[in-house]
């Protein structure tokens, strides 16, 4: 739990970088380094089941269709990471605007995002690269 507490620090900056406006495009082998589609989907299987285990964040879950959360995500992750995937899901804003997440919460669900692909033995360079992408989001998400 110590390196993700550490971990935190950059998540902070990169967060900082995309606000001001830093923009992250997919490179070439990332998509490769998650395990393709496939490899993104065990990701997001086992993320789900961290985020279940929570109890920092899985109240903000408890009523989510769970199947279709994975596949949204799935998807998301894919198509972040240059692969042939499309989101097709809601936009951020409009799913999350009556849900209250705090910074706090969206941090966890970080943290538990960074326990699932280094449990998958995703490198942390494209780690850094995902959250980097994702970071931006925030905005759109942290409502309280």
């Amino acid at each position: 739990m110590k390196s993700i507490k550490n971990r935190l620090k950059p998540i902070v900056l990169v967060s900082l970088l995309a606000a001001a406006g830093f923009s992250a495009s997919a490179q070439a082998g990332y998509y490769e380094d998650f395990g393709q589609k496939a490899g993104i989907a065990s990701i997001i299987n086992d993320f789900v089941g961290v985020v279940a285990a929570d109890n920092r964040i899985n109240s903000y879950f408890a009523h989510a269709n769970i199947p279709q959360l994975k596949e949204a995500l799935t998807n998301q992750v894919c198509e972040a990471l240059g692969g042939p995937c499309k989101y097709t899901g809601p936009a951020m804003k409009p799913m999350h605007q009556n849900m209250g997440v705090t910074q706090a919460a969206f941090n966890a669900l970080t943290e538990d995002l960074i326990t699932a692909m280094t449990n998958h033995n995703v490198s942390v360079p494209a780690q850094n690269h995902l959250i980097k992408i994702l970071a931006p989001m925030s905005n759109d998400i942290i409502t309280k």
